[in-house]
C-alpha cells in the first residue's frame, strides 16, 4: 500500500512540475529553457531518493512522474494536446515524448537503488 501511494504521490509531483512550468513560462523557448534545467533535474533527484531509499524495482520511480505528466496533457485541462483532429496520434507523439525523457529519471533511480544494495541496505 505504502509503495502504491508513493508512486500516485511521484505521479502527482510530475503533474506539478509540468502544470508549473507552464503557467510560470510564456513562450515555447521559456518552456523548453525551464523544463529540461530545472523540471527535468528536480524529478530525477526525487526519482533517485526514491530508488535509495526503496530499491526494489526502483525503475518505477522514474516511470511515475512523466506518467502523472502525460496524464495532465491527456486530461481536458491540459494546454497542448486535446480531442483535435488528431485525436488519439497526438497523444500516442506526447506520450512517446514522455516515455523518452522517463530514461533520464529511471537511470538516476536505478543508480541510487545499485548504490544502495551496493551500501547494504535492507530492501524494503
Amino acid at each position: 500500500m505504502r509503495n502504491t501511494l508513493l508512486f500516485i504521490g511521484m505521479a502527482l509531483v510530475g503533474a506539478l512540475a509540468i502544470v508549473l512550468v507552464v503557467w510560470t513560462t510564456d513562450s515555447t523557448t521559456a518552456f523548453r529553457v525551464w523544463y529540461w534545467l530545472a523540471a527535468i533535474p528536480a524529478l530525477c533527484i526525487l526519482s533517485a531518493v526514491l530508488g535509495y531509499w526503496i530499491p526494489r524495482h526502483a525503475w518505477r520511480w522514474g516511470v511515475a512522474p512523466l506518467l502523472g505528466q502525460w496524464m495532465w496533457e491527456v486530461l481536458p485541462s491540459g494546454t497542448q494536446i486535446g480531442t483535435g483532429n488528431l485525436g488519439p496520434f497526438a497523444q500516442m507523439v506526447v506520450f512517446a515524448e514522455y516515455a523518452l525523457t522517463a530514461v533520464l529519471c529511471i537511470a538516476a533511480a536505478e543508480i541510487a537503488a545499485y548504490l544502495s544494495r551496493r551500501a547494504g541496505r535492507a530492501d524494503r
